[in-house]
């Protein structure tokens, strides 16, 4: 029966119906004015660390059993003393997944007053991030930042150092006509005098504090379906954090530093005349030009930057070692084959050795010199997974299986393929094999056992 029919009806029934109908609509009135469980007051702003009880669920869609589950404590783990995560009491904190459900808001900001207030939380967190690379830090493919060990290392603590002085800096530079270098000019003679660190400093202060550095950063996420450990659930919870202390920096930094046209519009065009390309539309933005400016006057972080995918709808075109001291080496096969995650293999590891024996002869110039790092290497070429991307290696095999003449041989090969990944062999077992090779070359011999040394200390050679 619909609404104008029962009104009909209770209409025809008299002055009972209409007591009937007034009652109705009384409480229909108090009901429509009572506050839903959706309409209370948001917690966003005033969000603690401290155990969240969430609103009790609909019981149509969610067993309140289920919601009394999840909300039982994790387990305490044993944190050193002075860590983020003991110094932030993570022991403490709500599951990662019961205190915001959702990935949209995902206590972005949230932690911010807890961290100016919680001092010994926010001295090991400016211990521990104030030694990270940015870029190591929040994007993929970022290899070569672990490999090569700099002179100025570039950090968290480097770029929040000042950047009011780098601001200033990279002003007093940019008016003069020597340090607008254009297209592919490069000269690192000119790092101290142009300041080319301010360069590098500044764009990611204005990536990280004033565009959407933190927001794109690339996170790991365990699912609630996958019912993450304990470990990996205080691992998000320290993702968070992290991000707040950034989010703090930026909040104590003045406005005036952002690059934009309204901001600063005479540096903003200055930086922007750089791009090479077309003006209209430009391919780069200002701190992706800034970047290649400071790779093109000598600074070294800047030249091991490249274009790389941050997340699935974001990235960064920044192209420094096209300009840097690092080119020769970034740009040839030897190094796209010790960069791919790939399994030991002798003739990989042998590539990989003679790259490392050229990298440690002295150079005429010492500027062309590069030093890396002995453990990273180690810990690429003996530690798994041997594939970054999962999806490379299933499609390896559908083409394989796919090809029109696909026989025998075909067969065996992907046999290999398969097992060269399923059960990839030790570095232990590939430096024996190359050990029975003719190897003469001191130098070379030297890498050798250079890397063996290292991969047992680390224990990851057998």
């Amino acid at each position: 029966m619909n609404q104008s029919s029962r009104i009909r009806y209770w209409f025809s029934g008299g002055i009972t119906g209409l007591v009937l109908v007034s009652v109705v609509v009384v409480l229909f009135f108090v009901n429509q004015n009572k506050p839903s469980a959706d309409e209370s007051p948001s917690s966003v702003g005033e969000h603690k660390l401290s155990p969240i009880v969430p609103s009790l669920p609909n019981p149509v869609s969610e067993p309140l059993v289920h919601t009394v589950q999840k909300e039982i404590p994790l387990p305490a783990l044993d944190f050193p003393p002075g860590s983020v995560e003991e110094a932030c009491g993570l022991n403490e904190f709500p599951t990662f997944w019961v205190a915001d459900g959702s990935l949209n808001s995902n206590h972005y900001g949230h932690n911010i007053e807890v961290l100016e207030s919680n001092g010994a939380c926010r001295a090991a967190l400016e211990a521990y991030i104030s030694g990270i690379n940015p870029y190591l830090w929040s994007q993929k493919n970022t290899f070569q930042f672990a490999f090569v060990v700099l002179d100025e290392p570039l950090t968290f603590g480097r770029i929040f150092a000042d950047p009011t002085d780098d601001f200033h800096r990279v002003q007093e530079a940019i008016s003069n006509p020597e340090c607008l270098l254009k297209g592919d000019e490069t000269n690192w003679d000119l790092a101290e005098t142009c300041h080319a660190d301010a360069f590098l400093n500044y764009a990611l202060i204005n990536r990280y504090c004033f565009d959407k550095g933190v927001l794109n950063r690339d996170r790991e996420y365990y699912w609630p379906e996958d019912s993450p450990t304990p470990e990996q659930d205080r691992f998000m919870w320290k993702q968070s954090l992290e991000d707040d202390w950034v989010r703090m920096k930026c909040k104590e930094l003045s406005p005036t530093l952002e690059l934009t046209s309204e901001q600063n519009p005479v540096l903003y065009e200055l930086v922007m005349s750089l791009d090479p390309s077309d003006p209209n539309p430009r391919s780069k933005d200002s701190r992706e030009l800034l970047i290649e400016l400071a790779a093109r006057l000598g600074d070294a972080a800047a030249g091991l930057t490249q274009s790389t995918s941050v997340s699935y709808s974001h990235s960064y075109d920044e192209n420094g070692k096209k300009y840097g001291r690092f080119f020769g080496l970034l740009e040839s096969d030897r190094w796209r084959i010790f960069d791919g995650k790939e399994p030991p293999a002798p003739d990989r590891f042998l590539e990989v050795f003679y790259m490392l024996t050229m990298i440690g002869t002295r150079k005429p110039d010492p500027r062309n010199e590069i030093q890396f790092d002995w453990e990273v290497v180690a810990q690429h070429l003996c530690t798994p997974p041997y594939y970054n991307d999962k999806s490379w290696y299933d499609n390896m095999i559908r083409n394989l299986q796919s090809l029109k003449s696909y026989d025998a041989k075909h067969a065996d090969k992907l046999v290999a393929f398969r097992d060269k990944y399923d059960n990839p062999k030790s570095c232990q077992e590939i430096i024996h094999e190359l050990r029975q090779q003719d190897i003469y070359f001191r130098p070379l011999l030297d890498v050798l056992d250079k890397f063996e040394q290292v991969a047992l200390k680390l224990d990851v050679y057998e």
